[in-house]
């Protein structure tokens, strides 16, 4: 896994733009945009959305779970895109299923794979197995275990800045 590193979401290729020319963008009149404004502050409309989320709670739970799979076997493979791909989307997934420790772990991983890709390094295999562990346990977690997610989210967050600090120091010292 070490012989490969992990691309940062700004070197991966970005698709095709569509061109619009200068002052043919699409945009809100002022009016518009202010009626937008308060229904998306409209306590009746935030509340709708919350409830809709939280009904769907269950089936983004089931999509975490699926990522976490696809994570465990991109670890396996040593796919550092595909580790990062689906760290990523457990990132954004979790906390509206109701998995927030398994969100902050995801972070902590991506933030690791990024920051390690920009400074031109490899990652240590232990901690993308680590997150991934934690990840997969946190996920599949009840509420007593969420709570004890967050002090693991804590720690992994901890390991990942000093092991980022070690490399900014190294990096320094040549």
């Amino acid at each position: 896994m070490t012989a490969r590193k992990p691309p940062s979401p700004m070197q991966k290729k970005a698709p095709a733009a569509t061109r619009i020319a200068p002052g043919a963008y699409p945009g809100f009149s002022r009016a518009d945009a202010t009626r937008l404004s308060l229904a998306l502050r409209d306590p009746e409309t935030t509340s709708k959305a919350a409830r809709i989320i939280a009904g769907k709670a269950v089936e983004l739970r089931d999509v975490v779970l699926a990522h976490v799979d696809r994570l465990a076997a991109a670890t396996r493979g040593s796919d550092l895109d595909a580790v990062f791909e689906h760290a990523h989307e457990i990132r954004g997934l979790a906390g509206n299923a109701g998995l927030v420790a398994t969100g902050r772990i995801a972070n902590g991983l991506c933030k690791y794979l990024d920051a390690i890709g920009r400074a031109d390094r490899s990652p240590e295999l232990s901690l993308v197995v680590l997150h991934l562990e934690a990840i997969a346990r946190a996920a599949h977690a009840e509420d007593e275990a969420t709570r004890l997610g967050d002090t693991v989210a804590n720690e992994l967050a901890a390991l990942v800045e000093k092991k980022l600090a070690e490399i900014n120091f190294s990096a320094t010292r040549k």
